[in-house]
C-alpha cells in the first residue's frame, strides 16, 4: 500500500492490530508469571528454609571468625617478614651475604613467606565463602519475605479472569485482522491503479527531464555534426529526433494523468470513510423510497432493501401521514407488510417525516438516515451537521444505496 495521507484510516487500523496483538501477549506473559507465582508459592516450603537460614547464619559466624584469626595471623606474619627484611643485605656485599647469619635469614624469610601465602589463600577462600553464604542468607530472607506477604486469593482471582481477557482480545483482534482485510482488498485495485498511475508520472517526468537536456544540448552544439549526433540520441531513446515533441507530448500525458490522480484519491478517500462508518441504527425515510422518480412503486423497493439489510443494524421506518392513503392500507398492515423485526413509525396526520426522523437519530454519531432529503430548513440538527444522511437512487429496477454497499432488483 502506498504510504500518502489519505490513508492514514489504514494505517489507524494497522495500529489498532498491532496494538491488540501487544495486548494479548501481555496477557498471555502475566498468565504464566501468574501461574509461575501460584505454583512456587505451594510448592514453598518456608519451615525448610528457615532451618537453612539458621543454618546458613551459624555458618556465616564461623567464617567471620575464621576471617578474623587469618587476618590476625597474616598481620603477624607481616611485621615477621618486615623485620626479617630489615636485617638483610643486599647482594652487593657479597662478602657478608654469604656469611651464616645471611644465609639463616633468608632460610627464615623463605619459611615466613610460605607460611604468609598459604594465610592469604586461606584467607581469600574464607572471605568468598563468607560472601556468598551472606549472599544465600539475604536470599532466603527475601524467599520468606516475599512468602509471607503473598497474597494467594487474590493471585488467584486474577488468574481466573485472564482466560476470559485473553479470549476476547483475540476476538477483537480477529474482528480487527478481518476488517482490516476487508478494506485492503475492498481499495487494493484502486491503491494499485493510483500507484500506476503516480509511477507513470514518474517515468514521464524523468523522460521530459532527459529530453530537455536533450534540447540544450542541441542549443548548445558548435555545428550540424554535433546536432545530428544529438538528434540521432533522442531518436534511439524516444523514437524521434525531435526533444521539443518528446516534451510536449509527455508534458500532455502527464496533464492527464494529473487530472485523474485526485480523483483516484477522493475515491480511495470515499471508500475508506465507507468503511469507517459505524452504523448501529438507520432510520429510513419511508415515502422516499417509494417512488423511482415521480412513479409510486409502493413498498417494493422498500422490502428489497429491508431484506438486503436484515440483520446488519437495528432499522426504523418513518413515512409521512400520507402514505396510508397512497397504499390504500392501514397502519396495522403497513407494520405487517414490513415484518416484527422493524420498528415502524407514520407521522401524525398533515405532518411530514423529515423532522421526526431527524429528532430519532439525535445526537448519536452510530445513528444514519436513508434519504433524498436535503433538509436544506433542518441545518442546525446533528444529523445533519455531522452528514449522517446517506443517499440512494431508485432506476432501472434497481435500488442502489452506495454508502451501504447495497444494489437490489426490485
Amino acid at each position: 500500500m502506498a504510504s500518502n495521507e489519505f490513508l492514514w484510516p489504514i494505517q489507524k487500523r494497522r495500529d489498532q492490530l498491532s496494538e491488540l496483538g501487544s495486548q494479548l501477549r501481555n496477557l498471555q506473559d502475566k498468565y504464566q508469571e501468574l501461574e509461575r507465582a501460584v505454583k512456587n508459592f505451594k510448592a514453598y516450603q518456608p519451615d525448610v528454609e528457615r532451618e537453612e537460614l539458621v543454618r546458613l547464619n551459624a555458618k556465616a559466624s564461623e567464617l567471620s571468625l575464621e576471617v578474623a584469626n587469618l587476618e590476625r595471623s597474616k598481620a603477624v606474619l607481616d611485621k615477621q617478614l618486615k623485620d626479617v627484611r630489615s636485617k638483610q643485605i643486599s647482594p652487593v656485599l657479597f662478602w657478608k651475604f654469604f656469611n651464616e647469619e645471611q644465609k639463616e635469614l633468608r632460610a627464615e624469610m623463605a619459611r615466613l613467606q610460605q607460611k604468609a601465602n598459604a594465610v592469604v589463600q586461606r584467607l581469600e577462600n574464607d572471605k568468598a565463602t563468607l560472601s556468598e553464604t551472606k549472599s544465600q542468607v539475604e536470599l532466603a530472607k527475601k524467599r520468606l519475605a516475599e512468602h509471607d506477604k503473598f497474597d494467594l486469593e487474590n493471585t488467584v482471582r486474577l488468574l481466573s479472569g485472564i482466560p476470559k481477557s485473553i479470549d476476547r482480545t483475540k476476538a477483537d483482534r480477529a474482528a480487527a485482522s478481518a476488517e482490516l482485510t476487508r478494506i485492503e482488498t475492498r481499495i487494493r485495485p484502486h491503491v494499485q491503479e493510483y500507484e500506476r498511475l503516480q509511477s507513470e508520472v514518474s517515468t514521464l517526468n524523468s523522460e521530459i527531464a532527459t529530453a530537455e537536456v536533450f534540447n540544450r544540448n542541441l542549443d548548445a552544439a558548435p555545428n550540424g555534426y554535433e546536432r545530428k549526433i544529438i538528434h540521432e540520441q533522442c531518436e534511439s531513446r524516444f523514437g524521434t529526433g525531435r526533444p521539443s515533441e518528446v516534451i510536449n507530448d509527455r508534458r500532455g500525458k502527464v496533464r492527464r494523468l494529473e487530472n485523474n490522480i485526485p480523483k483516484l484519491e477522493r475515491r480511495i478517500r470515499d471508500e475508506l470513510e465507507k468503511s469507517d462508518r459505524n452504523i448501529e441504527h438507520l432510520l429510513i425515510d419511508g415515502n422516499n423510497v417509494c417512488y423511482e422518480g415521480q412513479n409510486f412503486i409502493e413498498l417494493r423497493a422498500l422490502i428489497a432493501l429491508l431484506a438486503a439489510l436484515a440483520g446488519q443494524f437495528a432499522i426504523t421506518v418513518v413515512f409521512d401521514a400520507s402514505i396510508r392513503s397512497l397504499l390504500k392500507a392501514s397502519t396495522k398492515d403497513i407494520k405487517r407488510r414490513l415484518g416484527p423485526s422493524i420498528t415502524t413509525y407514520i407521522a401524525p396526520t398533515k405532518t411530514g417525516a423529515d423532522e421526526y426522523l431527524l429528532k430519532l437519530a439525535g445526537n448519536l454519531k452510530t445513528s444514519f438516515i436513508l434519504s433524498n432529503d436535503r433538509y436544506a430548513e433542518y441545518h442546525d440538527f446533528d444529523a445533519v451537521k455531522s452528514e449522517r444522511v446517506l443517499r440512494f437512487l431508485i432506476a432501472d429496477g434497481k435500488l442502489m444505496a452506495n454508502d451501504l454497499d447495497i444494489s437490489v432488483n426490485i
